[in-house]
């Protein structure tokens, strides 16, 4: 089974880069010889390229909310995203709505195993760094979602690990 880990966000745009800082923390820590793990700062249909073929996706990204404190970590459901200001939208399309779409046209589309949203306040800045109250929660963040996909996860092979 093919799993991807794709972490994403804007790295000139402060805090809304941290889904590829999440990335890069689990890219050090995370060793399954089927899991791979990507940053994109694609949206949108480009993300077909990176996606098709895989057999499970997990998504890591920035997000605003009405009531979310900077730092929250959320794990969106299809069914609870209207709660989101911001989540992988762009001109109208989000993750959900591009898994639907690569359905329609028979692509190979991965199970959408989980999305982790994370909450980064209705400012975004200019900046290619972290904000310090976001950065020093990174280390805590990136455990959570690994312990998170790693329940999820068939165990590891002792003959392929």
């Amino acid at each position: 089974m093919r799993t991807l880990i794709l972490g994403m966000g804007n790295p000139i745009l402060s805090d809304d880069g941290v889904g590829l800082s999440i990335a890069n923390i689990i890219r050090e820590r995370f060793s399954y010889s089927h899991v791979d793990v990507a940053s994109s700062v694609m949206i949108g249909l480009s993300l077909f390229d990176l996606i098709v073929g895989y057999d499970m996706l997990f998504i890591v990204d920035a997000m605003t909310s009405r009531d979310g404190k900077t730092g929250d970590l959320r794990k969106i459901s299809e069914q609870d995203r209207q709660g989101t200001l911001h989540l992988f939208s762009s001109h109208g399309l989000n993750i959900f709505e591009l898994m639907n779409l690569g359905r329609l046209c028979e692509l190979k589309m991965p199970c959408l195993a989980a999305v982790y949203g994370i909450e980064i306040g209705n400012d975004v800045t200019f900046g290619s760094t972290l904000s310090p109250g976001l950065k020093e929660k990174l280390p805590a963040i990136a455990e959570e979602i690994i312990a998170d996909i790693t329940s999820l996860l068939p165990p590891p092979s002792p003959s392929r690990e």
